[in-house]
């Protein structure tokens, strides 16, 4: 299949900017949640878990609302019926955070066996990589339930990995260069524990993943488009 990335994710690029108004309302919560997340994570005991299900619903927010817009390209109807495309993608996006958390487990383990945390997350990100379609058909309910939607975008994902990855390196560009600059300047990295000292680097990183997601949505709610062909899909 002929697909151009470079014109899927500066289309996207161009959408967003050309809607910044509406998109500014749609990022307003996920916003909320996902800052709220940093604070969760440090409540003793349940804090990964609740981090992730902030994380999950900031997430599920930005990607059935970016999702719906961009594909029915009227704001005045994203919302509709969509209590269960949030419900399902929410589901999804939760249970890969919390399966993504599960490579911690390595470190209680013995020297010998903490290797294992690579081999997960690379089967992490392969995994990733092939249900991503899935995320823009459960934002539109694509016909099925959640397992068949995501084995059809195992399938819709064939011969599409590479390009996928250029276009979520492309998209996730801006955590990627202020990463490596901070790791550069190491006076701007404030030690481990310091919470508050870090809070301030920790939001703003969040907001540019949160930027970075919202991109990588509408990229993959137009290759959804092109691959998956959802005249039928209901909205």
């Amino acid at each position: 299949m002929d697909i151009n990335v470079n014109t899927l994710v500066f289309d996207a690029l161009t959408f967003m900017r050309q809607n910044a108004k509406v998109f500014r309302k749609y990022v307003f919560l996920p916003i909320i949640f996902s800052i709220a997340s940093l604070f969760l994570a440090k409540v003793p005991g349940f804090g990964l878990a609740l981090s992730a299900v902030s994380n999950s619903i900031a997430m599920a927010l930005i990607g059935v609302s970016a999702t719906r817009f961009y594909l029915l390209k009227d704001p005045t109807v994203v919302a509709e019926g969509a209590n269960r495309p949030f419900a399902r993608f929410f589901f999804v996006t939760f249970m890969m955070t919390f399966l993504g958390h599960m490579s911690e487990i390595f470190m209680y383990l013995p020297p010998s066996l903490q290797g294992g945390m690579f081999l997960w997350m690379l089967l992490g990100l392969w995994v990733n990589l092939k249900i991503c379609l899935a995320y823009p058909a459960l934002a539109m309910d694509h016909p099925g339930s959640v397992v068949e939607n995501i084995k059809s975008s195992f399938e819709w994902t064939n011969g599409l990995v590479l390009k996928i990855i250029f276009a979520f390196l492309i998209c996730y560009g801006p955590v990627i260069f202020f990463t490596l600059m901070i790791m550069q300047a190491p006076d701007l990295t404030s030690a481990e524990g310091e919470f508050f000292s870090r809070l301030p680097q920790l939001v703003f990183f969040n907001l540019l993943i949160i930027f970075s997601f919202l991109w990588s949505s509408l990229v993959l709610a137009s290759l959804y488009k092109e691959v998956a062909k959802p005249g039928g899909s209901s909205t």
